[in-house]
């Protein structure tokens, strides 16, 4: 992975459309680099600036790395720092005038600005030729992750009146097609200081709208699967500038430097009105800009926690079948993520704190687990004494299925038999959790680059024992693990002698593989947790059969929890 993002940057400095290094040595007049903040602090950045148009050419973190090797080196340099942002020829930042009036002829989005030096951070000036000037100026704010971005339009001479109208082009975060293994997890998002938040995904092509009313804005901006850019207003005259917050797709064809799809990327564009001030005075906006981790680890960091705190809500809200919401998928994403965090800051270990969870939550369900399984093996007992019954029953009605159905009504009343509700209540209960899980590891920023053992240095991403020679691909280990065990613990299980219950078993015996297939590049941090799970499981079997006896064939049994 080091030697693809080093690539990456070679490749980018080549194709840079303004040309140059990347290191910031040889670049041309209408580009410059600077770094804000050193090596390895919270929310230092380096970030290469271009003259026209006066916007982010590409950002780096200096506070995170490309692979979990290069952050053990003793000094880092450009190749070890994580790209963050990289706009190509659409730099971010620019403001776009729209519509074009007399009153500021300039096209800010093209035109040379000129540079100045403050204290901090850069500022751009660009005289709109008509008796207006226009002041960009981004200061380092190391305390928010981000920085702090100021809009001043000054009147020199001007004798307009009235507003102007512009548009922000916000931040395009790089978004690596391996996103892809996890659904789709880039979204914009726009939050509103109260009630829900509202978010939309890329649709290729298409320009959306965050309904969101711009004068009550908490937040908006985008995000990628563990990072987000989020803009807010400073100031009551920042937020009454906004005017509407729309929604495009970058890049416009896959970038083969950062490996990203097209249009599967979300930029938010910022409307604002600026109003045209007396002549010798100046209108002047400040917003936020937060270009960090979305954790709530890390929000607990900032000046105001809670503040972004709305994208996790929708990030760990689960999508199901086509998008169908699962009930009660978001608070058990949150209470397992609070869990996990809790016990890693005991253990020091993200994958011994989800092996811990997981001996916690099958730990709590094995009393249910032992007394569903008596029940159900009493119950088959029950049945298989009445099964010549059942046979005489079947033999007499089996042309007329309604009679058929009201003599088995009879039956069961007659016998006292009902099949118990709670046969499979344990899978039922541990779906939610695994399904939990499952959700909150597709973005669970803290898991990153987060070592266990041995081959798995990565808990969120998969654990790649080997890579495959002969294939454009990895060998992974703990799938094919889980598979194995689940396939063990299903050929422990005597095949029933009933034919329905024979054939039905026989098909649940194929869906490990299935399951493994689908899960084989997912993060290792879940098919931990599948295998200990399926361990627990085997030991859990293992001591049912002690207490409750061998299973029966004739009569049955609950099949094993899987997850």
């Amino acid at each position: 992975m080091s030697i693809v993002f080093r690539s990456l940057f070679l490749s980018l400095a080549a194709v840079s459309l303004l040309g140059g290094s990347l290191v910031g040595q040889g670049e041309p007049a209408a580009a410059f680099t600077r770094e804000f903040g050193r090596d390895g602090e919270p929310g230092s950045f380096r970030a290469r600036f271009s003259r026209p148009g006066a916007g982010i050419v590409f950002l780096q973190a200096m506070d995170h790395y490309v692979t979990l090797a290069a952050s053990r080196e003793d000094t880092h340099g450009p190749e070890d720092w994580l790209l963050l942002l990289e706009n190509g020829s659409d730099h971010a930042l620019r403001l776009f005038h729209e519509p074009r009036s007399a009153a500021f002829p300039a096209d800010p989005a093209t035109a040379e600005w000129r540079e100045e030096a403050v204290d901090g951070g850069v500022r751009f000036v660009l005289d709109g030729g008509a008796g207006l000037v226009l002041e960009k100026t981004l200061r380092h704010a190391p305390e928010w992750r981000g920085f702090e971005l100021e809009l001043a339009l000054r009147n020199v001479s001007s004798a307009a009146v009235g507003d102007l109208q512009f548009t922000l082009a916000g931040p395009v975060l790089v978004n690596a097609r391996e996103s892809s293994l996890f659904g789709d997890v880039s979204v914009a998002i726009a939050a509103p200081v109260e009630g829900e938040a509202q978010f939309v995904k890329p649709v290729p092509g298409q320009i959306q709208a965050l309904a969101v009313d711009p004068r009550a804005l908490s937040f908006a901006g985008s995000t990628n699967r563990f990072f987000g850019a989020f803009l807010w207003p400073k100031d009551d005259a920042a937020a009454a500038a906004l005017t509407q917050f729309e929604v495009d797709t970058l890049p416009p064809r896959d970038n083969l430097d950062t490996r990203t799809y097209a249009n599967t990327t979300t930029r938010v564009r910022y409307g604002l009105r600026l109003a045209v001030p007396q002549e010798g005075a100046a209108t002047t906006i400040t917003y936020g800009i937060y270009l960090g981790p979305k954790s709530y680890r890390v929000f607990d960091t900032l000046p105001e926690p809670d503040r972004f705190a709305p994208i996790l809500d929708v990030d760990l809200n689960p999508p199901c079948c086509g998008g169908i919401t699962i009930p009660g998928g978001r608070p058990m994403a949150k209470v397992l993520l609070w869990l996990l965090g809790g016990f890693f800051d005991v253990l020091g270990n993200w994958g011994v704190a989800i092996i811990l969870l997981t001996i916690l939550v099958r730990g709590a369900m094995s009393p249910l687990n032992f007394r569903m399984q008596k029940t159900m093996r009493a119950y088959g007992a029950k049945m298989a004494k009445l099964k010549p019954k059942l046979d005489e029953l079947k033999r007499k009605h089996g042309d007329d299925q309604k009679a058929y159905q009201q003599a088995m009504i009879q039956f069961q009343r007659e016998h006292k038999i009902m099949p118990p509700l709670g046969g499979c209540l344990p899978i039922v209960l541990t779906m939610p959790i695994y399904i939990g899980l499952f959700t909150a590891l597709r973005t669970a920023y803290d898991l990153r680059q987060q070592p266990f053992v041995g081959w798995i240095d990565d808990l969120s991403t998969s654990d790649a024992l080997f890579q495959l020679g002969f294939w454009p691909g990895e060998f992974n280990l703990l799938p094919l693990l889980w598979i194995g065990l689940f396939l063990f613990l299903q050929l422990r299980m005597p095949l029933p002698t009933d034919p329905q219950q024979r054939q039905m078993q026989q098909i649940m015996r194929y869906m490990p593989v299935i399951f493994g297939v689908m899960l084989y590049n997912y993060a290792s941090a879940l098919l931990l947790y599948m295998v200990t799970s399926m361990l627990w499981s085997l030991v859990e079997s293992s001591l049912v059969k002690k207490v409750l006896g061998p299973v029966d064939p004739n009569v049955g049994a609950m099949a094993p929890t899987p997850m």
